[in-house]
């Protein structure tokens, strides 16, 4: 039987540095573009968006894949943890394959369809059409990565991480700036760095888990039983992140209705506040597999206490955060852009960053955990009802109607994000998720 890590600060201090590391690998893309132009970033945002709302429907099975599997390895069935991890993967890369196609043919109507700024248009679709190529290896990647996760050893994700941020630095410098004699290709040069560095990626993530997972990715078989427990798991939370994502992209149609400056700014945004996110999710991800083993054990009022430590750490932590955030607001800033509109834009946001993290933080901990229990209806009601009877509305009525701008859209999401964490709490305590039954005894 695998050995188990349960102590949550060795399980999602790795994590943290994996995410911390795929972040960056956008925040370069970011950071070299905005010294090639401010008009380049806004085009990646836009790109970005999208991608990311794809990405979220190539997580359907990975979601799956981190309960099932934790549940399994608490339970001490090794051999069946294996099987899932195989049937997840496999199914995941299908569906990698189809957002792929999808993407690459129909990228450019989707950024028309958005109302995009003329600006933006040309370097948008050019960075999602490479970069969309990449998607069938993000859908391998996620699902590697979770595997690794659930086995206790997010260490290995975390070293392949640095070693994709390395191969994209060195590929951006040379294809955006034309170094050592080649072109300078712009937004195009940082898109083939991500692709790259995402291809790397999977391959030495497919090396190690013979090496160190010995799961056998060759023998392709889709287990009936494990899948269906997957999707069980999965669709529902897939549900509940396409929500979300929609609900982004009707928002992402309001800032494309304000001033430039506005759509620029909400791509400095929300990479700033990206790495506040990721403190959250590096907690709650190494929570809900340290309850996933719990309930997998039969223990689960372990699991019902380690989630409120979980939230108490996480809590402290991104109060810290977003402090020195506001503290240090205008050299960060400075790293991005000089313009003194969108310096002041991102800025007024980054006052009521510590409201949209703790609503946040809440959220991630608080689902993350009810998933690993198996209650994954209650999630998805409560997104459906939050983000567009807050965010999308009051986003509109704040940003658009009473013209507070971009400030408008963040204040509209603390008050989506606040209201979704305290019904997710609330849930938790209300312990309803033990009568739930995933796996067999």
């Amino acid at each position: 039987m695998a050995k188990l890590e349960k102590n949550l600060f060795k399980i999602s201090w790795p994590i943290f540095l994996e995410l911390l590391f795929f972040t960056l690998l956008g925040t370069i893309d970011t950071i070299m573009l905005s010294n090639y132009s401010d008009t380049a970033v806004g085009s990646v945002g836009v790109s970005n968006r999208i991608l990311f709302l794809f990405a979220i429907v190539i997580n359907v099975l990975a979601l799956g894949i981190g309960v099932v599997v934790a549940q399994y390895l608490g339970a001490g069935d090794t051999k069946k943890a294996k099987d899932a991890t195989v049937t997840g993967i496999f199914g995941n890369v299908i569906i990698g394959f189809v957002i792929t196609v999808l993407v690459v043919y129909f990228g450019k109507e989707v950024i028309i369809l958005l109302g995009t700024n003329a600006v933006f248009i040309d370097d948008a679709v050019t960075y999602i059409k490479i970069v969309g190529f990449s998607l069938i290896f993000v859908s391998m990647r996620i699902s590697l990565s979770t595997a690794f996760r659930s086995f206790s050893h997010p260490r290995v994700v975390m070293y392949i991480m640095g070693v994709g941020n390395l191969v994209n630095i060195i590929i951006n410098a040379v294809l955006i700036y034309g170094l050592f004699g080649a072109p300078s290709l712009g937004v195009k040069g940082a898109a083939i760095g991500t692709l790259v560095a995402r291809i790397v990626m999977v391959v030495l993530l497919v090396i190690y888990t013979y090496k160190i997972l010995h799961i056998k990715l060759h023998v392709v078989r889709l287990y009936r039983e494990h899948l269906k427990k997957i999707l069980y798991v999965g669709l529902p939370a897939a549900a509940e992140n396409i929500t979300y994502n929609i609900a982004q992209i009707v928002i992402l149609y309001f800032i494309n209705q304000m001033r430039p400056e506005a759509v620029i700014a909400q791509s400095y945004i929300t990479l700033i506040l990206s790495f506040v996110f990721i403190f959250s999710f590096a907690f709650a991800s190494g929570n809900s597999i340290i309850v996933g083993y719990h309930i997998g054990e039969k223990q689960l009022d372990d699991g019902y206490k380690q989630t409120l430590k979980a939230v108490k750490a996480s809590f402290i932590t991104i109060i810290i955060v977003t402090m020195l955030l506001n503290i240090f607001a205008y050299p960060i800033i400075s790293i991005f852009t000089n313009d003194q509109v969108i310096v002041e834009m991102v800025r007024k946001v980054i006052y009521i960053s510590i409201f949209i993290e703790i609503g946040r933080s809440l959220n991630l901990i608080y689902i993350s955990a009810l998933r690993s229990a198996g209650d994954t209806i209650f999630p998805v009601i409560m997104a459906v009802a939050s983000m567009f009877g807050v965010s999308v509305l009051f986003t509109y009525v704040l940003g658009i109607r009473l013209e507070w701008g971009i400030i408008g859209v963040f204040v509209a999401s603390a008050f989506d994000e606040l209201i979704r964490g305290g019904a997710m709490a609330y849930r938790w305590y209300k312990r309803r998720w033990m009568d739930i039954r995933l796996i067999e005894d």
